[in-house]
């Protein structure tokens, strides 16, 4: 559809690819700032097709990232919506305004990334005349590059880069902060955009504040009167780290909006390198003709407007301090002593460096002109967050780097997991081994992120100890990452395993006969066809499985003893397990219940006859067939021999229970289904008669067992037409549901 609207376009150029203190995207017909009028709820897609490079959905972890630290400024309401709906991240109409798409295009649909383009990303934003926005969509050139979300080299890192595109989506535009996230250049070497300046929080809280704040106003003017348009205005904190800044208006005004109380020292310097006017979107202009002006100091409480009032500029100097060959930020850990490299030109001997921050200590090494190489020594109880680098040269000319340096903690490590896999349907306690582990880190494996101290998150334990428990997560291996709030990482490559895992929840019996050929109950899931069952690393030549969560086994001949452990593998290697142990007696055998059927009240005496019955310790009504848990106690029992015991029903509901007697020493049992009837005196009857079940094939026993309970019920329909032919009929016995089977 036409557009009687603006456009303005947010691009990130490669370093070869540079990201201006934090600036506003403008209206350049009428100076106006573009912003969301319902900036509580800016709807954002991440798109699912994602990278060509990328084939493990991982850029959607990564993009979720970037919303989070957009999302995590306190002091703005402004908040990242993002849709998950499959059908929206379908969409690649980004041109809609009814979508705000993060999206790859990889083969130049948009039109805005001719071959040989610099642009790594570009936000394209569509505003009215007012400035309201009406549509803003981020595209990544995956013609002209290559992303990455594992640290691939000469990649460019997808959360460095989407963080970046976000703050033009909200409304920024580049910043003069060399270190700042709205920085205009990225390099593949380079993560710590990840993590918002301060700059960058102060701007955000400025488009769309939730309250009142501080604020710092003034006006800069040349010698001659004139105003300077388009000077970097920096505010630093008491303790000399930069926390905010502006760009003065074409009157020479400046205004630094979202300060908390407290006192700042401000300075005034030109817009020319690293970052100069070509950076910028439509609107400003940018005067470079003076040179690094301080501003003074002002002490500020809650919403205050402080007046700092005129200041005249410095003349124009031809020092120079960072360049594109540097890729900002550089990085200074705290705790060590970091060499590092800053490009320009006036770096000669005699120069100075020095850090407005009083703890950090910089320290010139080699002057060469159009370098230097310096070392910095961060304390480690330091803090985070960007430092000033201050240039003098050899006749007092001064220059200042705004936020070039970046002040993060050791990069985490991961050493390993326990255990290294679980399964894909979640809930596995994982341990993260490793080092440098601290509050505020966050997991991500398999996809999902795992927010230190946040419900369904993870939790550091120490410094070396991190936990969490997994959710679902699609199967396979992934790597196990931990990302600092610096944006620096640690990274286990395919540390973790998200496995179609068995899992069995009840083995039954827990015991059986060592001469093997006991039958042995495996409840679980996931169970998978071709799984092998090993137990005390023997495998079982008769498994059968029944659907994914049950397995029937009959026992190898073992070595009495154990528990040993039982092992189910699926074919892909997972592997669940669980206990058995092998007994020198054999398994109980139960061949028949004398009288099969009582009364729900119980207390009636129940024969109970087989076999290798003597070390029975328990008789239960009502057990569950597959598990053997569950039931009801008998209320006593009586052994009278190996062959025979006799227990007193116990009070049961009425109906047809399961027979489950057990030797809790061995964890040998024998389970009979539906062996004993519970019912009313005026229930149906069966005529007293009891068809045993039994296992096939039959034994000797067996087979008899059934055969005198044939000649009984004929013998009983004999004798029953004899007596009264014509006025009783016979009714049928009523024989268990399923065969007995020997556990």
């Amino acid at each position: 559809m036409s557009r009687a609207r603006g456009l303005a376009l947010a691009a990130l150029v490669a370093l070869a690819t540079l990201l201006p203190a934090h600036v506003r995207l403008l209206n350049p017909a009428n100076g106006s700032a573009l912003y969301w009028t319902n900036p509580a709820s800016i709807s954002v897609v991440v798109q699912s097709d994602g990278s060509d490079d990328i084939h493990d959905g991982s850029h959607t972890t990564a993009m979720r990232n970037a919303i989070a630290a957009w999302n995590g400024v306190s002091g703005s309401v402004a908040h990242l919506a993002e849709n998950t709906s499959p059908t929206q991240q379908a969409r690649t109409d980004w041109q809609s305004d009814s979508i705000h798409l993060l999206m790859f295009d990889e083969a130049n649909n948009s039109g805005y990334f001719p071959n040989g383009c610099g642009i790594v990303a570009l936000t394209p934003v569509w505003f009215s005349g007012s400035g309201s926005i009406t549509d803003a969509d981020v595209l990544f050139n995956g013609r002209g590059f290559q992303f990455t979300t594992s640290g691939a080299y000469n990649r460019f890192d997808v959360q460095d880069v989407a963080t970046h595109e976000l703050g033009h989506l909200l409304g920024l535009d580049h910043s003069t902060w060399a270190g700042g996230t709205m920085y205009p250049y990225v390099d593949p070497s380079v993560l710590l955009h990840r993590s918002l300046s301060q700059d960058e929080v102060h701007g955000l809280r400025e488009c769309y504040p939730d309250a009142a704040s501080a604020r710092i106003h003034g006006s800069l003017y040349h010698p001659n009167a004139r105003p300077v348009k388009g000077a970097q205005v920096v505010a630093l904190d008491s303790d000399g780290r930069p926390c905010a800044a502006a760009m003065s208006a074409n009157n020479g005004s400046w205004r630094i909006y979202g300060l908390a109380p407290g006192t700042y020292t401000l300075y005034a310097s030109p817009v020319d390198q690293p970052v100069d006017a070509g950076n910028f979107g439509g609107g400003h202009t940018i005067q470079i003709d003076f040179g690094l002006t301080d501003l003074g100091s002002a002490s500020v409480t809650d919403e205050q407007d402080f007046n700092l009032g005129s200041t005249t500029v410095a003349d124009e100097n031809s020092l120079s301090f960072g360049s594109l060959a540097d890729d900002f930020p550089l990085r200074a850990v705290r705790g060590t002593v970091t060499t590092l490299t800053i490009h320009g030109w006036g770096l000669v001997t005699g120069s100075t460096l020095a850090c407005a921050d009083p703890n950090v200590v910089v320290t010139p090494t080699t002057w060469f002109g159009s370098r230097v190489l310096f070392t910095i020594n961060v304390p480690i109880d330091q803090p985070d967050g960007n430092l000033d680098l201050t240039l003098t040269d050899p006749q007092g000319v001064r220059r200042v780097l705004s936020a070039g340096i970046e002040v993060t903690p050791p990069s985490p490590a991961v050493s390993s997991l326990t255990p290294a896999q679980g399964t894909d349907a979640g809930g596995t306690l994982v341990t993260l081994h490793g080092s440098n582990f601290r509050a505020g880190q966050e997991v991500v494996l398999g996809g999902s992120i795992y927010l230190d101290g946040v419900d369904g998150g993870c939790e550091v334990l120490d410094s070396n100890t991190i936990q969490l428990t997994t959710v679902a997560s699609p199967a396979g291996s992934c790597d196990a990452v931990v990302i600092d709030p610096s944006g620096v990482e640690g990274r286990r490559p395919d540390g973790y395993v998200f496995a179609h895992v068995p899992e069995i929840q009840s083995t039954f019996p827990e015991g059986g006969y060592a001469g093997g050929g006991t039958v042995v109950v495996l409840l679980g899931q996931n169970f998978e066809a071709g799984a092998v069952v090993r137990i005390d690393g023997v495998q079982q030549t008769q498994v059968e499985l029944a659907g994914t969560t049950q397995i029937h086994l009959t026992t190898n001949a073992g070595v009495p003893g154990g528990p040993y452990q039982i092992e189910v593998e699926n074919p892909g290697g997972a592997i669940a397990t669980s206990l058995f142990s092998y007994a020198a007696i054999p398994d109980p055998e139960v061949v028949h219940v004398d009288p099969p059927a009582g009364p729900p009240n119980g207390g009636n005496t129940i024969r109970i006859e087989g076999q290798n019955l003597g070390a029975a310790t328990a008789v239960l009504f009502g057990a569950d067939a597959a598990t053997g848990e569950g039931g009801t106690p008998a209320a006593s029992l009586l052994v009278i021999d190996s062959n025979t015991l006799e227990v007193v029903a116990p009070k049961h509901a009425s109906g047809p229970q399961n027979l489950l007697v057990r030797n809790d020493a061995t964890g040998q049992a024998v389970l009979l289904t539906n062996a004993y009837r519970f019912q009313d005196a005026s229930g149906g009857g069966g005529g007293g008669c009891y068809v045993q079940p039994y296992s096939p094939p039959a034994g000797p026993r067996e087979m008899l067992a059934g055969a005198w309970w044939l000649c009984a019920l004929l013998v009983f329909a004999l004798r029953a037409q004899i007596r009264r032919p014509a006025a009783l009929h016979l009714r049928a016995c009523r024989p268990t549901s399923s065969p007995s089977t020997s556990r």
